[in-house]
């Protein structure tokens, strides 16, 4: 049975794709640039010019493109790689769609170990790792915004769970200040920042204590998670 292998990408520094992913030669990738430069420095000896990559991403993404492309190569009985731009595929990451169509055609779907910014975050934070959700990115707009900082809050309180999300890097300090401002004091809050990396900052304590922070997060890629316990 033609398989579909999850494949993890570095979130910082490189590390060693599994042998057999070498002899894989239809790629689905988030960035195809990147993605041909992390399989070439695993595999010195691949031919890239003889797979064949379709491109995804989460602001374009073909969805006509997928079903035939991953039929293709279960008609050939090949394997396919799925491969996303950092961290592990299909989380915080448009490849599901790619998995639910390769489960609907019949392959079999492998997922590979890698890192997740998201795990890495939660595990760090010191927050409640049992029951968690991760929202993706807030509205940009600031009422909505503050609306929804305030309901996952008080959902947070309600529940006992660790609610994440993630902001574009360049508004990552404005968000840290709307946290500041409308979070109650008691609650706690964390940004793990740059994960893996020798910049690595993750900063865990109430929001009262925040207040006197001078920390810098402006374009660097974080997590934030915030504990209403």
């Amino acid at each position: 049975m033609p398989t579909l292998h999850l494949i993890p990408s570095p979130i910082a520094e490189p590390f060693n794709l599994p042998n057999d992913i070498a002899d894989l030669r239809y790629f689905v990738v988030e960035n195809l640039r990147e993605a041909r430069r992390f399989l070439k420095w695993n595999f010195r000896e691949l031919n890239i010019d003889v797979c064949s990559f379709l491109e995804i991403n989460k602001n374009d993404l073909d969805k006509g493109a997928i079903q035939p492309f991953l039929q293709k190569a279960f008609n050939a009985k090949a394997d396919v790689g799925l491969l996303s731009d950092a961290g592990v595929p299909c989380v915080a990451d448009p490849g599901s769609l790619v998995a639910e169509r390769a489960h609907n055609i019949g392959f079999r779907v492998k997922p590979l170990v890698g890192p997740s910014s998201l795990l890495l975050a939660l595990m760090a934070s010191g927050f409640n790792g049992q029951s968690f959700a991760f929202h993706g990115y807030l509205p940009i707009k600031d009422q909505d915004q503050i609306r929804m900082l305030k309901g996952l809050e008080q959902e947070s309180g309600q529940r006992d769970m660790t609610q994440m999300f993630i902001e574009t890097p360049y508004r990552n300090n404005k968000l840290l200040e709307r946290l500041i401002e409308h979070l109650h004091p008691n609650t706690r809050l964390c940004v793990a920042c740059d994960l893996q990396s020798d910049k690595e900052e993750i900063v865990s304590k109430p929001v009262r204590d925040w207040k006197n922070e001078k920390r810098d997060f402006h374009k660097r890629p974080a997590v934030f998670l915030v504990y209403a316990r």
